[in-house]
C-alpha cells in the first residue's frame, strides 16, 4: 500500500461500503482488513484501514500474542512469537524489515529515547528477561542483572517493562508472581509491590501498564486483567486506586494520550476512556462471545467489523489507534479518528 492510509481510508468512507468480511485469501496471511468499518460513538468514531500492515508477498507474519511500538517517525514496531521477533512498517502500513533474530516472543514493547537516538525495551516472556535494542534489532542490555540480586517470585511471567520519567525501570510480573518491581536505571532492585489477590495491593494478572501523565504527578495505570480492574499507583508504587468501571472484559493493554486512555479488552472489544474513567467509546465491539479470548479463531470465522482477542494497543502520533490481536493467525489492525 502505498498511499496514506488514512487518505485511503476517507476515499473508502465517500463510496458506500461494501458489506464484505475478511476472509482467508489461501496464501498463508490469515485474515486481515479488507473493507472500512467505522466504529465508536460521539466525538470518537473511527475507520479502520484496508490492507494496513501486511508483509511482503502475502508471507504470514506468524502468530502474534505480544504488542506494538511506535517510534518518533510514526513507525510501527509489531512483536511475533516466531523469529525474528520484530516486524516494522513505515507510517503508512507499508512493510520496511525485520528486525535482526533472537527477539521472538515479545509480550510488550516500550520506546525509549535516550538523547537524539530511540531505543525499545521489551519483555521477551519466553527467556524471563528484559531486552533494550536499538530500531535494527542490536541488543543493548538485558535485565535482571548482576546487580539486581534475587527477585521474590522470580522472573518467571514477565508481561510488562515500563521506563519512568527519571529513567526507573519496571517489571510487571502478570503470569508469574503478579507483582511489580522497580529497579534504578543500573538495573538494581529499588522496591517489590503486590502480589496474588483481589484486594488492595494485590493483582490477579498485572498484564499491561501505561505511564499517565493527566494527573499532575505521573502515575503508573495498570491493567489487573484477571480482577477485571484498571488500577492507579504511584511512580514509587503505592496505591492510589481503581481507575474507571470494575468488571471489565479483562483490560490486557493500555495507552494514554492527551486526556484519553486506550485500553484493550482481550474479551472482543477496544475502549477509550476518559480522565474521570468514564468509558467513552467502544471501538470494533464483537457480539459473539464464543470469539473472546482466545487465540484459536480460525482465518475464514475471523471478519472486517470485529475484534476476537484484542491484546496490544498504541496510539499513532495523529490520534490513530494500532492493535495487535492475540491470534495463531495474526492480525494487526489500524484505527483513523474521522475528524468532525
Amino acid at each position: 500500500m502505498k498511499c496514506h492510509a488514512f487518505s485511503l481510508a476517507v476515499a473508502l468512507l465517500a463510496a458506500p461500503l461494501i458489506a464484505h468480511e475478511g476472509h482467508d485469501h489461501g496464501d498463508g496471511i490469515g485474515t486481515i482488513i479488507t473493507t472500512a468499518t467505522i466504529t465508536g460513538s460521539k466525538d470518537h468514531r473511527y475507520v479502520t484501514v484496508p490492507g494496513w500492515c501486511v508483509p511482503p508477498n502475502g508471507t504470514n507474519m506468524g502468530s502474534l500474542h505480544g504488542d506494538l511500538a511506535i517510534d518518533k517517525d510514526g513507525n510501527i514496531y509489531a512483536a511475533t512469537n516466531g523469529e525474528p521477533g520484530i516486524v516494522a512498517f513505515d507510517r503508512f502500513g507499508n512493510y520496511t524489515k525485520t528486525l535482526k533474530g533472537g527477539l521472538a516472543g515479545m509480550h510488550a514493547l516500550t520506546v525509549v529515547t535516550e538523547g537524539d537516538k530511540q531505543f525499545v525495551w521489551g519483555a521477551q516472556v519466553g527467556k524471563n528477561r528484559a531486552v533494550k535494542f536499538d530500531l535494527e534489532g542490536n541488543v543493548i542490555e538485558t535485565l535482571p542483572n548482576e546487580k539486581t540480586a534475587k527477585l521474590e517470585g522470580g522472573m518467571g511471567g514477565l508481561t510488562e517493562v515500563l521506563v519512568g520519567p527519571d529513567g526507573h525501570i519496571y517489571f510487571f510480573m502478570g503470569y508469574g508472581s503478579k507483582k511489580i518491581h522497580k529497579l534504578k536505571p543500573d538495573g538494581a532492585l529499588v522496591k517489590t509491590y503486590g502480589g496474588k489477590g483481589k484486594g488492595i495491593d494485590q493483582f490477579a494478572a498485572c498484564h499491561g501498564a501505561a505511564l499517565d501523565l493527566r494527573y499532575g504527578e505521573p502515575r503508573l495505570l495498570v491493567c489487573d486483567r484477571e480482577n477485571r480492574r484498571m488500577v492507579h499507583l504511584t511512580m514509587d508504587l503505592t496505591w492510589i486506586g481503581i481507575y474507571g468501571e470494575t468488571g471489565m472484559r479483562r483490560p490486557a493493554d493500555v495507552d494514554v494520550k492527551g486526556d484519553l486512555a486506550v485500553i484493550s479488552e482481550l474479551e472482543g472489544r477496544v475502549i477509550i476512556v476518559d480522565k474521570e474513567g468514564k468509558v467513552v467509546s467502544a471501538l470494533l465491539d464483537n457480539p459473539d462471545k464464543q470469539q473472546w479470548g482466545t487465540n484459536g479463531v480460525p482465518a475464514d470465522q475471523l471478519h472486517d467489523k470485529a475484534f476476537s482477542s484484542p491484546h496490544g494497543v498504541k496510539w499513532g502520533p495523529q490520534g490513530q489507534i494500532y492493535v495487535s490481536e492475540w491470534s495463531k493467525v495474526g492480525r494487526l489492525i489500524a484505527l483513523y479518528p474521522i475528524k468532525k
